[in-house]
Formats: C-alpha cells, structure tokens, sequence
C-alpha cells in the first residue's frame, strides 16, 4: 500500500487517469524516484521492506526514530540520520511507527515546515501520528508538495473533511489490510477460535 501511495503521489495518477475517462491526455509532468531521498521514520516490521523497494529504485533511503541505532538502519538498508537532517532532506518521507505517547502527533507543525517544499509524506501507518490540522494547512501553504494518505485521525473521514478532495493528495480509505490473503487468514482464524471454544467449552442449548 503504500509504495501504491508514492507512486500514484509521485506520477499524478489519480488526476491522470481521471483526465483519460474525460477525453483529455497527459496534464501533467511527474517526477523521478531514482536519486531522490527517501525517509523511512521508523523501521519495524514494515519500513525495512519499504526501504529496500526504495533502494531497488535508486533512491537514496535514510530512516529515523526515536530509538533507532545506526546498526538498525544499516541492516534495513538505510543510513541513519539525526532527526533535523531527517525531515529536511526526505523528498519523500513514510511513516512507519506504532501509535503510542511518543508517537502521537510526532509529525507536526514544526517538523512539516522543515521538509522541502518538493516532499512528499505518506502515511500507511496510524493517523494520529501525523497532525492532522497541521497537515492540511501545509499542504494548503506550500510547506510540502503533497500526500499519500491510507490513515486518518478520525475515520472514516467525514463528509466534507479537506483531506477528501485536495488535489495534491491521494487520500484512499484504509484498505492497506483490505487484500484476500489477510482477510482469508482473519476470518479462518477467527473461525477456528470459534470451533475450539465450542469443543471446550459446548455450545448453550
């Protein structure tokens, strides 16, 4: 999901492909991953996987968190950089961290204005950890390009809200776990939590 999100952020798809259903072509010019900065904030399960992709296109992937050691950055494939060089060099910037105290509202005001004004943020992760109002008004003033959004801090979105139809956002609504393999395991487990309850402990007549 979310190297969907760079990609469709990065080459315009959506307002691409919406040109074609209306008879029009190519309104638009994209831009190149190959040489570009890649920041991965936070390598858990998932960012190590996201920095190796960005490292098969070329892009120079740098990562940071809180906790993050050099060693943990190098065995993903990424260099670590202190956090002021991470927000400011990320052409694009995903987030990839557990929500809790320290994460929560971790991409803000401050950290926003600091990125190019070429970034691009992608955020497949949890939608608290990006500030939302701080987000919408950087996008509306320039302070980054665009985003890829998958998570938002309320959800679903409500009728009306920015985020829904701004044109320098790809905003989909929280289908990075909604695929046939993780839905064919969630609901085979859940039966079988089921069936084993029901051996143990019989169903009530």
């Amino acid at each position: 999901m979310t190297w969907a999100l760079i990609l469709a952020a990065a080459r315009n798809l959506v307002a691409e492909r919406q040109a074609v259903a209306e008879g029009r072509w190519q309104i638009g010019v994209g831009r190149e991953l190959e040489g570009r900065v890649l920041g991965v904030l936070g390598l858990g399960r998932i960012g190590p996987r996201v920095a190796r992709i960005g490292a098969a296109f070329g892009m120079d992937v740098v990562a940071w968190s809180t906790n993050m050691t050099p060693e943990d950055a190098v065995a993903a494939g990424a260099r670590h950089v202190p956090r002021d060089e991470f927000f400011s060099t990320a052409d694009v910037l995903t987030v990839h961290l557990k929500l809790g105290d320290r994460s929560r509202g971790l991409v803000g005001a401050a950290e926003l204005a600091a990125m190019k004004p070429s970034a691009l943020l992608i955020n497949t992760s949890r939608g608290p950890i990006v500030d939302e109002a701080a987000l919408i008004e950087a996008l509306r003033g320039g302070s980054i390009a665009g985003a890829g959004l998958d998570v938002y801090g309320t959800e679903p979105l409500p009728a009306g809200h920015p985020l829904r139809t701004m044109p320098n956002v790809v905003a989909t609504p929280h289908i990075g776990y909604v695929a046939d393999r993780p839905y064919r395991i969630f609901f085979s487990d859940g039966v079988t939590a089921i069936a084993e309850w029901l051996l143990h402990h019989g169903a009530r007549e």
